[in-house]
């Protein structure tokens, strides 16, 4: 048998005999990161666009980082 075919059945086994409790809520909870979706107006769409391409990035990489420097700019410091 190959490596591949072993690892195979290896993967068959496991979800054959996994808990079937998990749900989908689980999977989300347990997750490091979620997604999110925003409806953004066509002229913030296009401003978001415009530096992400000035930048080098995606759109989604610089919504976060705008996202998290807003958070912190909001947060009251104690």
């Amino acid at each position: 048998m190959s490596f591949l075919e072993s690892l195979l059945h290896e993967l068959q086994d496991q979800l054959a005999s996994a808990d079937s409790s998990v749900s989908a809520g689980h999977v989300a909870e347990a997750a490091t990161s979620e997604r999110l979706n925003v409806t953004l107006p066509a002229g913030i769409m296009s401003r978001l666009k415009q530096q992400a391409l000035k930048e080098g990035r995606s759109c989604s990489s610089l919504a976060t980082f705008l996202i998290e420097d807003g958070l912190r700019r909001h947060t009251v410091i104690r």
